[in-house]
């Protein structure tokens, strides 16, 4: 959401008419319309700012103005460039923190959430669940602060976001956590959200909320839950669809189907009046819901735990992994980092990555459940630079690059090579720190070389030669001793 921050306001000129029409189609749910307004924004913002370094008004609203680009580039598909325009916004924020002229806490966890949407848009869940965790933890901090009360609304939309991506990419016990607070909190804001210039907004971010919740309490066979999740969300999806927007009426059909589908599991015959109306308002995104709903939920923590007992006889570590799916002390669980402090997340997740390995060939939906959330906890420990992580590298890391390995190319295998590439750029990256011990340990080189040349075949198989070529080159020069 574009933001003043108090820095700016709005001209009385053409930027002014550019930003206020972006506004007006944002709100409407037509944000694909808005990029050529708020490119037309940021050029004469950039103009303004020209020659002139202390100019923060102007700089504010190039920041402001690339994070909703980006959001306009992503409902076009244009994801890359909308990375980059998010690189921007992010550049820009910190430039006027640093300056000293702006607490830009909330505006560059806003630019993280957005990034990891536009991940999950590239099917790189793995990193969109990393991205989401930070903009989570960065609003909870400010919610808990002197102006808690004015950021409870967009924690509220990270939390609606958070769910959606866990839903797909993570834990769906996590997901319904914090799809379930998203909404509490949403409709315990409702008369402040509705005076709000953002109200069609967050209304669109309570419905995703609402969507998951639905989807995954039914799924977990607590039906009166998922009802009251439907009956929110097609309340809510019914005001917006008058909105005109061809988004908010495939939401609105969206909300019809489940809550159709949800119906139907407990016998109620209206389930198919539901059902019906979804498939004359708009055939194909009804179609699309019952084949997403049908597809089922990835497997919980616990779930995958439990597989990987009755598949590899029992373990030792069985109890303390299972200890994850409650909340570490002080933390709620609706976010990975949730499930422990930093210093234990790193033993938890070797001891996940033990268990991948023997289970792929198995039971591999378990183990990719498993090395997912093992990658999560290593790069949490390491994000928040445990002792562990920092003092410890030749311990844990080659742990974390090895899983990388395997995951990536069972992903690889099975077909799924968006998460795969994504693993595999992680993989490559975590190769990195075991350079400084490559020249004294004939194994750790040859591991960071495996990392950098599976990550050159997945580059390679997606199309991407150029990067490709350089990956490989990195292997050999490791391997060379350069």
């Amino acid at each position: 959401m574009v933001d003043s921050g108090g820095l700016w306001t709005p001209p009385e000129d053409e930027l002014g008419e550019a930003l206020q029409t972006a506004q007006v189609l944002i709100e409407e749910g037509r944000a694909d319309e808005a990029g050529p307004y708020q490119q037309r924004v940021i050029e004469l913002a950039r103009e303004r700012a020209e020659g002139h370094p202390n100019h923060y008004e102007a700089k504010h609203l190039m920041a402001a103005t690339q994070y909703e680009l980006a959001g306009s580039l992503n409902a076009s598909g244009r994801h890359e460039e909308a990375l980059a325009a998010l690189h921007e916004a992010q550049l820009g924020y910190t430039e006027l923190q640093d300056a000293g002229v702006l607490d830009a806490t909330c505006f560059l966890a806003d630019v993280r959430a957005r990034r990891a949407m536009t991940q999950a848009h590239r099917g790189h869940g793995a990193t969109a669940v990393l991205e989401m965790d930070g903009a989570v933890i960065a609003y909870g901090q400010l919610v808990g602060g002197e102006d808690g009360l004015k950021h409870q609304p967009d924690f509220a939309r990270v939390l609606a976001m958070n769910a959606l991506i866990l839903r797909r990419y993570g834990d769906p016990a996590l997901a319904v956590a914090s799809a379930d607070a998203a909404t509490q909190l949403f409709l315990q804001l409702a008369d402040q959200i509705n005076e709000s210039p953002q109200s069609l907004s967050y209304a669109r971010y309570l419905c995703t909320a609402t969507a998951v919740s639905a989807d995954v309490h039914a799924a977990e066979g607590r039906l009166d839950l998922a009802l009251e999740a439907d009956e929110i969300g097609l309340t809510t999806a019914d005001t917006l669809a008058d909105s005109d927007s061809a988004t908010d009426m495939r939401t609105l059909v969206a909300a019809l189907v489940r809550k159709g589908k949800h119906l139907g599991i407990v016998g109620r015959l209206e389930g198919e009046a539901c059902l019906r109306t979804a498939y004359d308002t708009d055939a194909e995104t009804a179609a699309r819901v019952v084949e997403e709903l049908d597809r089922g939920l990835p497997l919980t923590l616990v779930a995958a735990l439990e597989n990987a007992e009755i598949k590899l006889g029992p373990f030792e570590q069985y109890h303390r992994l299972v200890a994850l799916s409650e909340p570490a002390p002080g933390m709620t669980l609706a976010t990975v980092s949730g499930r422990t402090d930093p210093e234990s997340a790193a033993q938890r997740a070797t001891e996940l990555a033990e268990l991948v390995k023997p289970l792929l060939s198995q039971d591999g939906n378990a183990a990719l459940t498993l090395g997912l959330e093992a990658h999560y906890l290593f790069a949490i420990s390491s994000e928040r630079e445990s002792h562990r992580m920092r003092f410890q590298t030749a311990t844990y890391v080659p742990i974390w690059a090895q899983l990388l390995l395997d995951v990536s190319e069972a992903y690889f295998q099975a077909g799924r090579t968006d998460i795969a590439l994504d693993l595999g750029g992680w993989c490559a990256e975590v190769a990195t720190a075991l350079i400084p011990y490559a020249d004294d340990n004939e194994l750790m080189k040859e591991l960071a070389g495996a990392c950098y040349r599976h990550h050159g075949n997945l580059l390679a198989a997606t199309g991407d030669l150029t990067a490709s070529y350089h990956a490989h080159e990195a292997a050999e020069q490791l391997q060379l001793g350069r």
